[in-house]
């Protein structure tokens, strides 16, 4: 896997500290004020010493402390935070990569904010200070990441603290956590060395004892910049004769900085110059790629060697294997490459190319075989890893590789350059996808050969219907698709493209429209999939997700029969083809309808031999989702006892950080605390889950949320609250054709709706978009008229006592009326009701009632 890679590791490796450094007190102590800050900035220019005080600082902290240096290639949103997952792994966070994997894989159809949420959960877990240490943000220039590292500061718990370095001041604005005190800066002229610790430098480093003089010379010489300091070092160290060094010692540090560069590797013997010279194309080396770009045999030992000279070789792991070269260095060496050898840089890069192939590190391989200008190569491994490559999602480098490289369409096969356009197409580029879909359209004729024709054709049909769900032109691809004959081979790549690997209902994602029903999109489904079958496609995922999500919009608008036939469309695929993501909403869908039909059996049944067919697959990810609903059967069956079980199987965080990742399993909590009569928890579990459902847009979790919100403010008898909640679902699911999200309510929701349809007749509807009474009478109307009763325990069984004052309630007695038949004190009779009222989980007798009515505990009533 990419995020477990070896380069990876050198990329969260700690820097490695000298333990003879000078010990920077004061700015040690600007580093410790940043633990009483969310983020702490570190800004100033190459060679300023950022690094080696973030590292020098990060040692003697006593805290956990993470570290990430990143680099050009860290510009695709995804990558660069599975990065900081990753480096949270390799510390306290064990596993996190795996536990936030799926969310990272949710973003295809959510936005990265919902992914951080799940971060700032999983960190908000513990309460152990932890430091996150980002180096050489400088070089991170997608706006995407700016703003959700922007949203992740402004979130992060108060144990958290950010800590970038950088060569120019954060992309992002950071006036309002200045005006909070709640940011550090450390800028350039701090990390110039004073007189006293060029002193120190030079005496406790370097063992040069040199006069005040010299030094005075050396800090108003380079005006206490750290590289030039340190080149000057390694020029005196072989001098017999300061005076003579001192003596072209001259001018500020940006002039001098190449001629003690120059000063340094001249001194050096040939070897380890050619070595310099030739391994300074590479970003990160160890001795196996060194040797293939110098021929030396014993290239392990020159890098021990150079690194012991303190030629700004810096070491990227514990074990001296793989290093870099510092910046400023490099670009030196790089520009004497050229100067001295040129043209010989492109064949230096084609050997590292080569060389990191051999051994699958293919990132740098395609990097190094591009800056050789080597196209045909960077290509053909291109396509021999495309189906790695696009499984990372991270969509926006690979895109960014391919158009780095030049009249890319002359090297491009015709399969590639519908990947490509793919690619742009999902990275929401869309007038450019417009114009290379068209291009591609006029080459079709000028592919000769039957079987790659017929293949362009299928993965042309794949990429066009993606447009579709991006640009939503359903009438476009419809008339264009019709223009097609007979079957399409299935296409290795397109035909089986996984589009859910999180969700348990494809309503939730981009195929189900994230909630939205019309009959609009019910007749371009239907199009759509029967273009897709008509042409060979039907058993493809592509066409499988979408009559799937049309099965699930049929159960939403109570059309049963037609959900059920939809289904068994699903049946096969879902079944033997091990997909989780079509098999885990199909069973979903289908346990439903058992419900529907008070089939409890049947429903655990399917659910139940669901989790066990993914065990044998080792589909982990989808217990969760499963057991949730097995709790949630439960509930419908009033097992409280059984369904805090069911969901004690669930890891904890679940639960106790909700997300709307995990929304399935979150809102069948809610339902159990509301079982429970913990109206206050599950309301603030409803608060902090509904602003993510706005944002993603997901109308079919705005609607469960404020369904949810509506019954528990009914059962605490807040009703103008439970009407105003109920006001903000009936909304959306008047506009979307939404039934099952209220029927399957029972009956609460018929109460709560007759109380709204009376609303409805005092014309006392909330100000802003109204509601219409034909669809709350509609919904009314499919309540059964007798409805069944869900048999709830209760959190304490009534005595006998307490169950004749209740059938006594429900005559309409009064308090005066029961203790006079009773023969019981008023006082005495008002102790019973309390008592009452708080086994019911209720605060007055209309409530009491209600309560008592839905789980049918006046049946068997001991009075007449």
């Amino acid at each position: 896997m990419l995020h477990h890679s070896i380069m990876l590791k050198t990329k969260t490796a700690m820097p490695a500290v000298r333990s003879n450094s000078v010990h920077r007190s004061r700015l040690l102590q600007k580093m410790d004020a940043g633990l009483q800050c969310r983020l702490t900035t570190l800004y100033a220019p190459a060679g300023y010493g950022k690094t080696t005080l973030l590292s020098q600082w990060a040692h003697q902290y006593g805290g956990t402390t993470v570290w990430l240096s990143l680099d050009e290639m860290d510009n695709d949103l995804i990558r660069f935070w599975r990065y900081i997952v990753f480096t949270l792994s390799e510390s306290d966070f064990t596993e996190l990569s795996e536990r936030m994997e799926p969310a990272m894989k949710a973003t295809s159809h959510t936005s990265i904010f919902t992914f951080i949420d799940s971060l700032l959960n999983e960190l908000a877990s513990t309460t152990q200070p932890l430091a996150i240490i980002l180096d050489d943000y400088h070089v991170i220039s997608d706006e995407t990441i700016h703003n959700s590292l922007a949203y992740f500061v402004e979130y992060v718990p108060s144990h958290v603290h950010l800590y970038i370095a950088s060569r120019n001041t954060l992309p992002f604005s950071t006036v309002k956590w200045n005006v909070r005190h709640e940011v550090c800066h450390i800028e350039s002229g701090q990390f110039l060395f004073s007189h006293q610790e060029t002193d120190s430098f030079y005496r406790q480093v370097h063992d040069l004892p040199l006069t005040q003089m010299q030094i005075e010379q050396l800090v108003k010489s380079t005006e206490g910049w750290i590289a030039g300091l340190q080149l000057a070092a390694i020029s005196l160290v072989n001098m017999e004769n300061y005076d003579q060094f001192f003596a072209g010692f001259t001018g500020s540090h940006r002039n001098i900085s190449e001629y003690l560069f120059h000063e340094v590797i001249m001194r050096l013997p040939e070897e380890e110059r050619s070595f310099l010279l030739k391994t300074s194309v590479l970003a990160r080396m160890d001795a196996h790629v060194c040797h293939a770009l110098t021929g030396l045999p014993q290239c392990q030992q020159m890098l021990t060697r150079l690194h012991r000279q303190n030629i700004f070789l810096i070491p990227l792991d514990d074990y001296g294997t793989w290093y870099r070269y510092h910046h400023l260095f490099a670009d030196f060496l790089r520009s004497q490459l050229e100067q001295t050898a040129p043209g010989e840089a492109r064949e230096l890069h084609r050997l590292a190319s080569e060389s990191y192939a051999e051994r699958g590190l293919i990132d740098e391989a395609i990097d190094h075989a591009i800056a050789a200008a080597d196209y045909p190569l960077a290509v053909r491994l291109l396509e021999q890893h495309t189906q790695v490559l696009l499984q990372r999602g991270e969509f926006s480098s690979f895109l960014r590789t391919l158009d780095s490289i030049p009249d890319h369409v002359n090297y491009f096969s015709p399969l590639f350059r519908l990947i490509y356009t793919f690619l742009l197409i999902t990275c929401v580029q869309i007038d450019r996808a417009e114009v290379a879909l068209t291009e591609l359209e006029q080459n079709i004729p000028f592919i000769e050969d039957s079987t790659e024709h017929r293949q362009f054709l299928s993965g042309l049909f794949f990429v066009r219907a993606n447009l579709v769900f991006a640009t939503m032109d359903f009438d476009r691809w419809i008339a264009s698709s019709s223009q097609l004959s007979g079957g399409l081979p299935e296409s290795p790549l397109f035909y089986h493209f996984n589009y859910n690997t999180t969700e348990p209902f494809i309503r939730r994602t981009r195929f189900g429209l994230k909630g939205i029903l019309s009959e609009q999109t019910e007749v371009v489904g239907n199009q759509f999939s029967a273009i897709l079958e008509a042409n060979g496609w039907k058993d493809s995922l592509i066409n499988m997700y979408v009559v799937q999500a049309l099965a699930e919009g049929f159960y939403e608008e109570n059309r049963l029969e037609e959900s059920l036939d939809y289904l068994q469309r699903v049946r096969f695929v879902a079944l033997h083809k091990q997909i989780p993501g079509l098999l885990v909403p199909y069973v979903l869908t289908s346990a439903k309808l058992k419900l529907v039909e008070g089939n409890f059996v049947a429903a655990r049944k399917i659910v139940s031999e669901t989790v066990e067919m993914l065990a044998s697959w080792g589909a982990s990810y989808w217990f969760s989702p499963l057991q949730a609903f097995l709790a949630h059967i439960a509930i419908q069956e009033g097992d409280i006892a059984l369904a805090k079980t069911e969901l004690s199987k669930l890891p904890p965080s679940i639960l106790n950080q909700p997300s709307i990742q995990r929304e399935l399993e979150v809102l069948t909590y809610v339902r159990l605390l509301l079982a429970q009569q913990q109206e206050q928890e599950a309301l603030r579990i409803l608060t902090i889950l509904k602003p993510s459902s706005i944002r993603e847009e997901l109308l079919i979790s705005q609607v469960d949320i404020a369904i949810l919100q509506a019954l528990a403010h009914q059962q605490c008898g807040n009703k103008k609250e439970a009407l105003t909640f109920l006001h903000e679902a009936l909304l959306i699911g008047g506009n979307n054709c939404y039934v099952r999200s209220f029927l399957d309510e029972g009956t609460a929701m018929s109460h709560l709706l007759h109380d709204y349809q009376l609303r409805l007749k005092k014309r006392s509807q909330p100000p802003g978009p109204s509601v219409s009474a034909a669809y709350v009478n509609q919904l009314l109307s499919l309540f059964p008229k007798k409805m069944e009763k869900r048999k709830a325990p209760l959190i304490e069984p009534l005595t006998g006592k307490e169950m004749i004052i209740l059938s006594m309630l429900a005559k309409g007695a009064s308090n005066k009326m029961i203790a006079d038949e009773l023969g019981n004190t008023l006082g005495t009779v008002k102790v019973y009701l309390h008592r009452i009222y708080g086994k019911l989980g209720v605060t007055n007798r209309t409530q009491a009632l209600l309560k008592a009515q839905e789980i049918s505990l006046l049946e068997n009533s001991p009075v007449d």
